[in-house]
C-alpha cells in the first residue's frame, strides 16, 4: 500500500514529464543537505537487484580522471521506494526510478528545488522494470551530466556567497579576466601576464593519522595570443603550462644548487575535453603535477577559454597539494572555480 501511495505521489510530482522545473524562488524551502558528491538513488528493491544496480553503478562511481589513486565521481546511497520519506527528501542529489503501468509519459524528468533549495531530482519512468532500465541506459550520459553540472553550479553559488571581491577586482583590472575567487585565498603574485593566489591551511587528516595535516591549493591565470587551434591538444597545452609554471611556481629542492619548479607529471596521461561556458568554447585539462628537483605533487585542472573580442586565450589553472587527504572534494571545488572564468 505504501509503495502505491509513493508511486501516485511521484506521478503527480512529475506530471510535467520531460520538462525541467525550477522552484528556486520559493524562499520558504529549507536548504538541501548531503555531500556535493553523494547521489541518493530511490528504487524498488526488486528493480535494483535485478539488473539496474549493474547499469547504474559504473556510470556514477567511475574513476575521476587525473588522480593517481582511484576515487569515484559520486558516492551512492540507495533508498528503497517505501523508505523515501522526509528524512531523505531534502537530499541534494536524488535519482528516482519509477515503474508503473499508470505512467502516461515515459522517459526522464528533471525537477529542482522541490523539497529543498539547491536540490535536483531526476526521475526515470517506465511501464515495466525492463523498460525503466532500458530508458536509463539510453539516457545515462545525459543523466550523469545533469548531476555533474548541478554539483558545479552549487559549488559556484556557495563560493560567490563567500568570495574575495578585492582579489576578483584586482584580477579583472590586471588581466581583464573575471573569476570566482574564494574568500580564504591570498595574493601570491600579480604580474602583467600572471596572477596567482594561494590558500594554506591545517585541517583534520583523512589518511594515516588523526591529527591535523597541511594542505595547500593554488589558482593562477595567464593569457596568450590565439594563433592556432593546435593549443587545444594535450601535448601543446602541456608544453604551454610547463613553460608558465617553470617561470612562476617554485617548490622546495632537496639540493640548494638545483632550482625546483612545477611541471606536469608524465607518468599519468592527462584527461582533456571540450566544455561550454556560457555558450562559448573552452578546453579542460586534468592531470597530475610534480616538481622538477622536488618531491611534492598532486592533481590539477586547467580551463582555457577563447576570448574572441581580444583574440587571445585566457587560462585558469588550479592545483592541490595534500598527501594526507582524498582529493575529490578539493579538485571538484577548484574545477567549479575554473569553470567560472570569462573575459571582462
Amino acid at each position: 500500500m505504501r509503495f502505491i501511495i509513493f508511486v501516485i505521489l511521484l506521478l503527480n510530482l512529475f506530471a510535467c514529464n520531460n520538462e525541467e522545473v525550477n522552484n528556486e524562488n520559493f524562499s520558504y524551502l529549507p536548504d538541501a543537505v548531503g555531500g556535493y558528491s553523494t547521489l541518493n538513488i530511490v528504487a524498488d528493491q526488486t528493480l535494483w537487484d535485478n539488473g539496474l544496480k549493474k547499469q547504474v553503478e559504473p556510470i556514477f562511481t567511475k574513476e575521476i580522471r587525473g588522480l593517481l589513486n582511484r576515487e569515484p565521481e559520486f558516492d551512492l546511497q540507495t533508498i528503497r521506494s517505501k523508505a523515501f520519506n522526509r528524512l531523505f527528501q531534502r537530499q541534494r542529489h536524488i535519482l528516482i526510478f519509477v515503474t508503473s503501468k499508470k505512467i502516461s509519459k515515459k522517459g526522464i524528468s528533471v525537477k529542482k528545488n522541490i523539497f529543498a533549495k539547491g536540490q535536483i531530482i531526476v526521475q526515470v519512468s517506465g511501464s515495466s522494470n525492463k523498460e525503466t532500465t532500458q530508458i536509463f541506459n539510453e539516457k545515462k550520459l545525459q543523466i550523469f551530466k545533469l548531476f555533474e553540472n548541478h554539483r558545479t553550479s552549487i559549488i559556484q553559488k556557495l563560493a560567490k556567497l563567500k568570495n574575495n571581491l578585492s582579489l576578483e577586482n584586482q584580477l579583472s583590472n590586471s588581466q581583464g579576466i573575471q573569476l570566482i575567487i574564494p574568500q580564504s585565498y591570498q595574493l601570491a603574485l600579480d604580474t602583467d601576464n600572471f596572477f596567482y593566489v594561494t590558500k594554506k591551511a591545517k585541517i583534520k587528516c583523512e589518511k594515516f593519522n588523526h591529527g591535523s595535516c597541511y594542505i595547500q591549493t593554488g589558482i593562477f591565470t595567464y593569457f596568450f595570443d590565439y594563433t592556432s587551434q593546435d593549443i587545444f591538444t594535450p601535448n601543446k597545452f602541456i608544453a604551454m603550462r610547463d613553460s608558465i609554471t617553470k617561470l612562476y611556481i617554485e617548490g622546495s629542492s632537496q639540493r640548494d644548487s638545483l632550482r625546483s619548479y612545477m611541471k606536469v607529471y608524465k607518468g599519468l596521461s592527462v584527461s582533456t575535453k571540450d566544455v561550454n561556458i556560457n555558450g562559448n568554447f573552452a578546453f579542460e585539462v586534468k592531470g597530475w603535477w610534480d616538481l622538477q628537483n622536488g618531491t611534492m605533487g598532486g592533481p590539477f585542472v586547467s580551463v582555457a577559454y577563447v576570448d574572441e573580442l581580444r583574440n587571445r586565450v585566457i587560462v585558469v589553472d588550479a592545483f592541490v597539494f595534500g598527501p594526507n587527504f582524498n582529493k575529490r572534494r578539493f579538485i571538484k571545488e577548484l574545477e567549479a572555480v575554473c569553470l567560472s572564468i570569462q573575459p571582462n
